[in-house]
């Protein structure tokens, strides 16, 4: 029987966030890697696959599952020894579907999470009423390359990406589905795992710089609060 959980809540910038974009037109001193954004409203927003990737990333490595040879993990690969199949590659998809062990498809749906609000001066959650292309969600921020021997920067190392700057305020919707009863049981533990282990990390690119950080506020799963300070890693 097919039963499903959601999980709501919204993912507060700590950080200014760079999820990159196409670039339809060159200009002179313009930004050289702008975010994704909507072609209907021009609003910055986080694909779902972004937050899909980086949290499979993030609990494949956490459970052990990447190789020494750095080869993607695949269903029978597992490092825990609980698990006899991966179960990260039942919750998040696989190609390796058999007669004799169907494993169903893809537990875990991730929607785009599009801009709400942003967070005031007492780091309390505001809802913008109307948010449209008129509102300007985006900074340019100005890189350097620099030698790492004299510490000056390097000659035309200069390059210019945007970013979601810090305290706008996303939704976060995510489907669990749930097959089994039994076989299914640890999934929402799981992803509360990968919830955690991200805002313990960076989303997007230039995670090591600074960029990307995040924090999860008023978790929910289906209607009932989560706290991920209660999560153990």
């Amino acid at each position: 029987m097919l039963t499903t959980k959601s999980i709501t809540g919204y993912i507060v910038l700590k950080s200014g966030l760079h999820i990159g974009g196409n670039k339809d037109t060159m200009q002179i001193g313009g930004i050289d890697s702008p975010v994704i954004k909507n072609p209907l409203t021009n609003l910055p927003y986080i694909p779902g696959s972004s937050l899909k990737g980086k949290l499979r990333f993030l609990l494949e490595h956490y459970f052990d599952l990447v190789g020494k040879e750095g080869k993607i993990p695949g269903l029978y690969s597992t490092g825990n020894q609980k698990w006899n199949i991966n179960k990260i590659a039942v919750i998040f998809g696989h190609l390796e579907h058999k007669e004799d062990r169907p494993t169903k498809p893809t537990r875990v749906v991730f929607s785009d999470s599009n801009i709400v609000g942003m967070i005031d001066k007492e780091d309390k959650i505001i809802h913008a009423a109307s948010i449209d292309d008129s509102m300007i969600f985006s900074e340019a921020k100005t890189e350097v390359v620099i030698n790492r021997i004299t510490g000056t920067a390097l000659g035309g190392g200069l390059r210019t990406i945007e970013r979601v700057p810090a305290g706008v305020v996303f939704d976060l919707n995510i489907i669990l589905k749930q097959y089994d009863e039994v076989q299914d049981k640890d999934n929402l533990s799981i992803i509360l795992k990968g919830l955690k282990l991200m805002s313990n990390d960076a989303l997007g690119g230039s995670g090591s710089r600074g960029s990307g950080r995040i924090e999860f506020r008023n978790l929910q799963v289906n209607g009932e609060d989560i706290d991920l300070d209660t999560i153990t890693l």
